[in-house]
């Protein structure tokens, strides 16, 4: 069977898919991507609640903070009913939201509103004494304990990253908690693969491991694969949620 003819029939991926959705991803401390899709529904019925008003225009507004306490930070002109850009946050270590907006004579009515996300905090750690201990090591300590050769994902075997030792016995009970996940995966051989819009490394036979952090709330990871001379791509979206309690 030729997988390259098979490919080449299938359907182009649609522009766009009329589901109207607004969706924040963080990508460091200061800068947030945004992607969103606006329907002529939407648009009719909000320029309907402002009386008719054809003059009203589209705003994407950034929201800092949570609750009654939350501040504008700036609000950005829309001019495409789909579209993706990048945006600034000023306040490392801080709560997001986005939100699409029709404003007018007559006022302003809410479109869409986005996930919120948390900013990265940008300084360094006050924790000064605490003694790190490598994926590795952990991961030869869990052998040892369970008598076994291996993990259900090996790629954990070749990453290495700092993870808190356990506090030592004491009177006091404490408890330290973090989430981190592992993406990995394997594309054609020569095709370029980028997650969340980032370029990514592969090995020769197409391969890649990346590990993310994971921030409270919903985090989505849209992967895609680009064929070497451009003409074919895939794309596969990752939405993954963490609720700590």
């Amino acid at each position: 069977m030729n997988t390259h003819q098979h490919a080449s029939a299938m359907p182009p991926l649609p522009e766009s898919y009329g589901i109207p959705h607004l969706v924040c991803l963080v990508k460091n401390i200061h800068w947030a991507y945004v992607f969103w899709e606006l329907t002529e529904e939407q648009l009719k019925q909000a320029v309907s609640a402002l009386g008719g008003d054809s003059t009203a225009r589209k705003i994407l507004r950034v929201w800092k903070g949570q609750g009654p306490q939350r501040q504008i930070v700036c609000d950005v002109a829309v001019e495409s009913m789909l579209g993706a850009q990048y945006l600034y946050l000023p306040d490392p270590g801080n709560y997001y939201q986005m939100e699409i907006l029709l404003t007018g004579a007559n006022g302003t009515v809410s479109l869409l509103s986005s996930n919120f996300v948390v900013t990265p905090f940008g300084g360094v750690s006050n924790e000064e004494d605490v003694q790190w201990a490598s994926i590795d090591e952990l991961y030869r300590q869990y052998l040892a304990a369970v008598g076994a050769t291996y993990l259900a994902s090996p790629q954990l075997w070749h990453i290495s990253s700092p993870m808190p030792k356990p506090f030592p016995p004491a009177q006091e009970l404490k408890l330290m908690l973090d989430t981190e996940i592992i993406i990995y995966g394997k594309a054609t051989p020569g095709a370029s693969v980028y997650i969340q819009g980032e370029p990514v490394a592969t090995s020769r036979d197409g391969s890649f491991t990346l590990r993310y952090a994971l921030t409270e709330g919903c985090s989505i990871f849209p992967i895609k694969a680009v064929s070497s001379d451009g003409s074919q791509a895939h794309s596969v979206v990752t939405l993954i949620t963490k609720e700590t309690y």
